[in-house]
């Protein structure tokens, strides 16, 4: 019951503060947007050089000015969801109001985030490389057991990563915890984790396929369907890091 909790309480955090979610959302967005039309004019890629079917590059365009667009991309992309994460971790867990349009743009908390991302990422990248030797031991003979082998791996790495996940929310209230103690702080909850990613998993699916089917209701289906899609999906995932943090590291109550 207790990963149903944490879904249910992270779901209640994001619609009972819709209006924080708007203004920390909206205004870094519509900067990120600004800024990726002023690098799309500054290097001079036109639009269809980004298309699947197109060969080459466009006359007058580099390479060079290509990897520097989609260098300028990834940073603009990853700042900005790193600044609403970040705002929105900080404001559930130090109550700490946006103001205006924009959240309060804190650099050295950003970076951090990133670190921690950083960090999780090569860690699984490292945990992943024994599943290379399961397949190189098994062979095509073995394929079935292979697949099964990996997904349940998967499964278990995905389940480590959400246990270690709230060095996430840490970072971001500047109360950073090592990875040990993050392992440590959420022993015994494997199971419950467990029923967390299905249920967010079933609720994502559930939200998709409706939307989907009002997506045909001229404007307001395509604005649903953005607006749960863009915001409300991706605030509840972050959530789910909060409110673990919160609960195994805080020691809060599930209200």
């Amino acid at each position: 019951m207790l990963g149903w909790q944490i879904f249910v309480h992270s779901v209640r955090m994001v619609f009972g503060n819709l209006k924080q979610v708007l203004q920390i959302t909206i205004g870094p967005a519509l900067i990120a947007t600004a800024l990726i039309v002023g690098l799309f004019m500054v290097s001079g890629i036109p639009l269809e050089a980004l298309d699947d079917s197109a060969e080459g590059l466009p006359a007058g365009t580099s390479a060079a000015s290509v990897f520097l667009f989609v260098l300028g991309l990834v940073v603009v992309i990853f700042v900005t969801m790193f600044w609403i994460a970040v705002s929105w971790h900080r404001f559930i867990l130090l109550e700490e109001y946006p103001s205006g349009i924009l959240p309060t743009f804190r650099f050295d908390r950003i970076l951090a985030y990133l670190g921690r991302i950083l960090m999780l990422g090569i860690l699984l990248a490292i945990a992943w490389l024994p599943m290379g030797l399961v397949f190189a031991v098994l062979g095509q003979g073995l394929a079935g057991l292979s697949i099964i082998l990996t997904a349940v791996y998967a499964v278990f790495l995905i389940v480590c990563f959400y246990r270690l996940s709230i060095i996430l929310p840490a970072a971001a209230i500047g109360n950073p915890i090592t990875i040990s103690e993050a392992w440590n702080s959420t022993t015994g909850i494997s199971g419950s984790i467990l029923v967390l990613l299905v249920v967010t998993f079933l609720f994502q699916m559930l939200v998709q396929l409706v939307f989907s089917a009002l997506v045909f209701i001229p404007v307001l289906g395509v604005l649903l369907m953005v607006f749960f899609g863009t915001l409300v999906l991706p605030m509840i995932n972050v959530s789910l890091f909060t409110t673990m943090y919160g609960l195994f590291v805080e020691k809060r109550q599930l209200t």
